[in-house]
């Protein structure tokens, strides 16, 4: 690679930019220690990274007009001789990066490090004719017996990225460790690398560069930090919404399975609607449960609580208390989890004109629910939920406008009048005290969590007929 200073620099080639720019980023990340251009130490080698148990060499090579680099061609190259003396030195590892595949290359990697012995690996590993001939060139240009050539090929990484896609991986990368604008924070990190040639980098003293120009690096730094961040704030919500449960349980029921089903599902984004006192809240929590105890990174807050002054999801990442937009957070939490993660906006109904409470706050769910879509991708979706009252949802066209997707909605309904009489069972209480009205009556679950907390001891026939009655003894 070739990134002489001063203007030449700026013709240099953009993948083999890009690729150090995508080292540096790991080396931020607290991966490595340290990155140097163009050692001359090394020959047919672009940047030397350090990490603490040893040193990388990567080289770079670009786009193969037939698509793929034969071993044949690395031979000719003279890259297949200067991996071998690379490798001499046991601390070292090799990378080869680039647009086109190495396969034969790669195929022999593969079979070194799945073989338990250099027996195995001629045994079994080298049956096609065309892997053994290409096992038989590498140790000849290698100069080694077999057991050598198995231990230096156990060394060496096959990159296979396109440009297009590393400069995605770039641009997420950059977002992810920084709060200032990433196509900025891009161009100081080209610039660094273009200026550092035959110089090492390392990390406190990029940092610092970084720093004198305004980049400071995010709290959130890696998917881990954002996965403690994600889970610290939904826990905050379950704590307080917990203690409204009935009788301070779950109640298991077909609405929280009909919500998982549709997260882990192709579906984009559902709605769960119901009357006030349903029980949404309690199907929530229940999913909340069940997505984090199968791997899924889950965000969840409640509307109502957010402040007025809360406008861009940059102040509410703030609120929450995870420094950025939430679904950034939350894209950075699921970025090594082969899982969904999800968005849950509780109470949506706060921002509805049907209500007449805080409606200014719904370009904020707007915003929220774009930048989801947006950062959604094949292998890390990102699933919205918006929680909403019933008569909200269905009389302001607005909130149904938010999710013109979601074709599937969930209602939350009330109780059976089977259910509530398990529950009251379950909890030493004699269901036949209770008359059919009241029955009825606590079928809503708001109701029926209203009649434990009055202090019913079941000793005889609990003396109630309305929903007031409840709440003036609950009160």
């Amino acid at each position: 690679m070739t990134l002489p200073g001063g203007p030449a620099a700026k013709a240099g080639d953009r993948y083999e930019r890009l690729c150090a720019v995508a080292e540096c980023l790991r080396m931020l990340r607290g991966e490595t220690e340290a990155i140097r251009i163009e050692d001359p130490k090394f020959e047919k080698v672009d940047f030397v990274v350090t990490l603490k148990s040893g040193r990388e060499l990567h080289q770079i090579k670009r786009h193969h007009p037939s698509g793929k680099w034969s071993l044949a061609e690395l031979e000719r190259d003279g890259l297949l001789g200067a991996i071998g003396s690379h490798l001499e030195c046991g601390d070292r590892r090799f990378v080869l990066r680039s647009g086109s595949d190495a396969p034969e290359l790669r195929g022999l990697c593969a079979a070194a490090r799945d073989a338990e012995s250099s027996e195995e690996f001629e045994r079994h590993f080298l049956e096609a004719d065309e892997r053994a001939r290409d096992f038989r060139r590498l140790r000849r240009v290698w100069a080694c017996d077999s057991s050598t050539a198995i231990g230096l090929l156990r060394r060496i990484e096959i990159r296979n990225i396109g440009e297009r896609e590393l400069e995605q991986n770039v641009q997420w990368g950059v977002q992810a460790l920084f709060l200032t604008d990433p196509n900025v924070v891009k161009a100081k990190l080209r610039e660094i690398v273009e200026d550092s040639v035959h110089v090492t980098i390392d990390r406190d003293g990029l940092i610092r560069q970084l720093e004198g120009c305004g980049h400071d690096l995010r709290r959130l730094r890696n998917p881990q930090d954002a996965i403690s961040a994600v889970g610290s704030a939904t826990e905050r919500y379950l704590t307080d919404v917990r203690s409204r449960l009935i009788q301070r349980r779950l109640v298991k029921r077909a609405e929280t399975q009909d919500i998982l089903s549709r997260v882990e599902g192709p579906a984009t984004d559902t709605v769960v609607t119901g009357r006030a006192g349903s029980g949404k809240t309690g199907c929530v929590v229940h999913a909340v449960e069940e997505l984090r105890r199968k791997g899924s990174p889950v965000l969840v807050f409640r509307l109502d609580r957010v402040p007025s002054s809360v406008s861009l999801p940059t102040e509410l990442g703030e609120h929450l208390d995870i420094e950025e937009s939430p679904v950034l957070v939350l894209a950075a939490a699921a970025q090594d989890v082969e899982r969904p993660a999800v968005l849950i906006i509780d109470q949506l109904d706060a921002v509805s004109t049907m209500s007449g409470r805080d409606s200014d706050k719904f370009a904020l769910v707007e915003r929220l629910l774009r930048e989801a879509r947006e950062r959604s991708k094949p292998g890390a979706p990102i699933r919205a939920v918006v929680v909403c009252r019933e008569f909200d949802w269905k009389n302001d066209a607005r909130l149904r406008g938010l999710l013109p997707e979601a074709k599937g909605r969930i209602v939350v309904t009330r109780f059976t009048v089977e259910k509530v009489k398990e529950i009251l069972a379950d909890s030493s209480l004699d269901p036949t005290l209770l008359a059919p009205r009241q029955l009825e009556l606590l079928r809503l679950p708001q109701n029926l969590s209203l009649f434990f907390s009055g202090g019913f001891d079941g000793s005889g026939h609990p003396g109630f007929v309305t929903e007031k009655e409840l709440f003036d003894r609950h009160w």
